[in-house]
């Protein structure tokens, strides 16, 4: 299948279980996976963006990183519409965006390690 489509898929299928857990009503919520709300978005963003890095290198990481952090801005606008114990958080969407900034930081030198070993 090769990476490309490998984490191509597993981005589908991150995309499709984040918005899910998402926008589940609050009282669904019941477990956290590392503890505080904002490192599991963190985290999810870090992954997120990694999977686009892999499925997508001629992407420019600028704009894969921008449309992450509009559907993060969507997730929680949609929280907000849809009632049910979840609200918009300004503080979600800082955590989305400093995942994607901490992986964009991680393959930035992942890659210039990468360049300095020698063949």
């Amino acid at each position: 299948m090769g990476l490309r489509w490998g984490a191509r898929l597993l981005l589908v299928v991150a995309l499709v279980v984040i918005t899910d857990l998402a926008l589940q009503p609050a009282s669904e919520v019941t477990t956290r996976w590392l503890g505080t709300d904002k490192i599991e978005h963190m985290a999810a963003f870090v992954a997120l963006t990694i999977l686009i890095a892999v499925g997508f290198p001629r992407l420019p990481r600028w704009l894969g990183g921008l449309a992450l952090l509009a559907y993060g801005i969507g997730i929680e606008l949609a929280q907000a519409e849809m009632g049910q114990g979840r609200h918009a958080s300004l503080a979600d969407i800082i955590a989305d965006a400093l995942g994607i900034l901490l992986a964009l930081i991680l393959i930035s030198l992942t890659r210039r390690l990468l360049r300095t070993q020698p063949h």
